[in-house]
């Protein structure tokens, strides 16, 4: 019997949570491996770049969260039928991480939720300028769905694009409680991907995350 691919993280949500949804849409068995922040220091030297998410597979391992994010999308196909397909998920993808991973975690979540770095001096500012980024990037988003006249944003099936949305939006809900319902589009986009019955599952079945990210 071949081997679950193997997946540490912490056990929080955040960068984490859409390489176990892309599991869930594909219908395989994760060994999802998930740690407290007091475990990470005597795990961070055996991990690549001292960084989590790894992903261990049969084809070997991997860090990076796009990388795995990618490869899984290929592996699962979840990336469309044709190249312009897979290069607009990229484009969500890198659009998401400009403000998710740049804005909400950078410059929010690294002072408000993990104590990392000190309260900036403006706090209520930082809040909304990174509130607009978020509204600003997944308005483009949603100009490229609109272009594509599809379910989802750019298929009528779930795409590692939509995935990586959704995840980042979820997370960024511990700071702003309405942003998935910001305008009719993303509350759109996000009532259709959660009646997704293999979503339903995994999220039903999904243990509550650490930090409430």
């Amino acid at each position: 019997m071949a081997q679950r691919d193997k997946h540490l993280y912490f056990d929080v949500r955040a960068r984490g949570e859409a390489i176990r949804m892309l599991y869930a849409l594909a219908g395989k068995e994760l060994d999802d491996q998930r740690m407290g922040f007091a475990e990470w220091p005597s795990l961070k030297p055996s991990t690549p770049l001292g960084k989590v998410p790894v992903l261990t597979t049969e084809d070997g391992v991997l860090c990076q969260s796009n990388v795995i994010a990618r490869y899984l999308g290929r592996k699962f196909g979840l990336i469309g039928s044709t190249q312009w397909d897979e290069t607009l998920n990229d484009l969500v993808m890198e659009t998401v991480k400009e403000f998710y991973e740049s804005g909400v975690i950078a410059k929010i979540f690294l002072w408000k939720i993990f104590k990392g770095v000190p309260e900036p001096e403006d706090p209520e500012k930082v809040l909304e300028e990174v509130r607009q980024s978020i509204i600003k990037h997944v308005n483009y988003i949603q100009s490229i769905a609109e272009g594509r006249g599809k379910k989802f944003i750019l298929c009528d099936q779930i795409q590692l694009g939509d995935v990586w949305l959704y995840a980042a939006l979820e997370s960024s809900r511990v700071i702003y409680p309405d942003i998935m319902t910001t305008t009719p589009w993303v509350k759109e986009f996000t009532a259709k991907f959660e009646a997704d019955e293999r979503i339903k599952k995994h999220m039903a079945e999904r243990p509550p995350s650490a930090a409430g990210i």
